[in-house]
């Protein structure tokens, strides 16, 4: 075709051929079975790990489409934009979860408080999270009233703290949202001794959703953790982050400039215990007899494309199923 590059062409092809497999396998699926596939999907809105930026790849975002209603599973910067590729607004988006706290995770917040405030939405947003969300979104709340003080009056809008509410999620949480059982439990990725360095007194969740037969895992950004194999037991997708250890070391230290030794041993630290390279987290999907494991939050240094065959391979040491690497605007 004219105006595609290689590249292009060869991603518009395996999203042609990925989307007819998908469609085959749903036409081979039992009603019921192919009826809850289709009441409960997840879509990969940002697929890149932070801080580094990837002009191909967002940060860490996910769609949770229950029935079609579109809820926001982490949001990460670059979000909303890919929101708007699926002809979302930011004003139907009425419940958010967050996972934990890292800036690359929640750095939408912000865009998608002001976006529906300045769009009118008609109905309160929910964000769940973990200790410490209620005051990241007075903050972000607080960060819009200069600007509802300028134009707010005259476009009609209502108040911005008005307009969201914060309901806190901790370890062991089973709760019902909208018909969805929504559990969370603390894992690995803020493990630390007491008086640690690294010690921050929040928690980070991973996550499960069920509804109408169907089950949804997300790890968010966790190291090994048998509390996350007992919660994710049986889902038929788990949604999981991954790393390359020493390219990302790398970059990091890179893209962040110059580390004093005791914040690079803190980071090596970090990144080897409390993230999942490929063999890990295939022993993890394994453990939680998982159906299908898809990559996302990919902490890759370089090119994210490239590290494909790396991913799979690590994670079939240790999986048997089918394993997926996921791009942004994928959906499973």
């Amino acid at each position: 075709m004219k105006g595609f590059t290689g590249a292009a062409w060869r991603r518009l092809h395996s999203a042609t051929a990925a989307g007819a497999v998908a469609l085959s396998v749903l036409a081979a699926m039992p009603a019921c079975a192919a009826d809850a596939s289709a009441a409960l999907t997840w879509t990969t809105l940002g697929t890149a790990a932070g801080p580094v930026l990837y002009a191909e790849r967002s940060q860490p975002a996910n769609l949770l489409s229950v029935d079609g209603r579109p809820w926001l599973i982490d949001c990460g910067d670059g979000a909303l934009e890919r929101l708007a590729a699926l002809h979302l607004r930011a004003a139907q988006i009425d419940t958010v979860v967050i996972s934990h706290l890292h800036m690359d995770h929640i750095g939408g917040l912000q865009g998608l408080l002001g976006l529906r405030w300045m769009q009118n939405a008609k109905r309160k947003l929910t964000i769940y999270g973990p200790p410490g969300t209620d005051a990241v979104v007075a903050g972000l709340v607080a960060s819009l009233k200069p600007v509802a003080a300028i134009d707010g009056k005259q476009a009609g809008h209502g108040d911005p703290a008005t307009m969201v509410d914060v309901v806190t999620l901790r370890d062991g949480a089973d709760i019902d949202v909208q018909g969805v059982r929504l559990r969370a439990v603390r894992n690995s990725h803020f493990d630390v001794t007491p008086g640690h360095p690294l010690e921050n007194g929040t928690q980070s969740l991973s996550l499960r959703f069920d509804y109408k037969g169907r089950a949804i895992g997300y790890t968010g950004d966790t190291g090994p953790s048998d509390a996350v194999a007992r919660l994710e037991q049986g889902v038929d997708v788990l949604v999981s982050e991954v790393i390359d250890i020493e390219p990302t070391i790398a970059g990091i230290a890179q893209a962040m400039g110059r580390m004093s030794p005791d914040a690079r041993e803190h980071l090596i630290e970090h990144l080897k215990t409390q993230h999942l390279t490929p063999r890990e987290a295939g022993a993890l999907a394994t453990k939680a007899n998982a159906k299908q494991l898809v990559f996302t939050h990919l902490a890759i240094a370089g090119s994210t494309d490239g590290s494909r065959d790396t991913l799979i391979n690590g994670a079939k040491e240790t999986f048997d199923g089918p394993v997926a690497v996921a791009h942004d605007l994928d959906r499973f």
